[in-house]
């Protein structure tokens, strides 16, 4: 059986070497500048994770601000495509998803080490569990200009997972916050 919404294994493997590249290049710029990037900022200190630990978390609040920072991606990558430049925002969102997980995994190691590596799970799951593959179905809609009514799957995917980032996520990271 097949799904009516299948990425090729073409697009797969270019936008997973996209990621990857600017993976890598998030973890280089760290690597590369280290002293002026994490070793005098704040940036993800120790009294940052305890801000964060002891902050009471309006979630409706988190729901609004995650549901403008999503949705505002999403309505990028359409405008692009519309204009007929989709591939481009494509590359340009992979690059910079793979840059902002590669440099913040990367201060998170050097800082903590394994804690941190837990603590970057923390951050990101349960919802990516949903929000990958909505953008993906968001990408592959916007890269063939699929039929508009098709657009609302891959909002509602990314609209869900919004939800989780806002209402599940924040006890998982009080948990893990624990071990700090």
């Amino acid at each position: 059986m097949t799904f009516f919404w299948q990425l090729k294994k073409k697009e797969k493997t270019t936008w997973m070497l996209i990621f990857l590249a600017g993976f890598l290049l998030g973890i280089a710029a760290i690597c590369l500048f280290s002293e002026g990037l994490v070793l005098q900022t704040g940036f993800l200190n120790a009294s940052a994770l305890d801000a964060v630990r002891y902050l009471d978390i309006n979630r409706n609040g988190l729901f609004l601000y995650s549901l403008r920072q999503r949705m505002g991606m999403a309505a990028f990558l359409v405008l692009l495509s519309a204009a007929g430049i989709a591939g481009a925002g494509i590359c340009l969102l992979l690059v910079w998803c793979g840059m902002s997980a590669g440099a913040v995994l990367t201060v998170l190691s050097m800082r903590y080490g394994m804690k941190g590596l837990l603590f970057f799970l923390s951050c990101i799951l349960p919802q990516q569990f949903l929000l990958v593959p909505g953008y993906l179905l968001l990408m592959d809609w916007c890269f063939r200009r699929m039929e508009r009514k098709k657009l609302l799957i891959p909002l509602a995917v990314v609209i869900t997972g919004c939800l989780i980032e806002s209402y599940v996520n924040p006890n998982i990271l009080k948990v893990v916050l624990k071990f700090f």
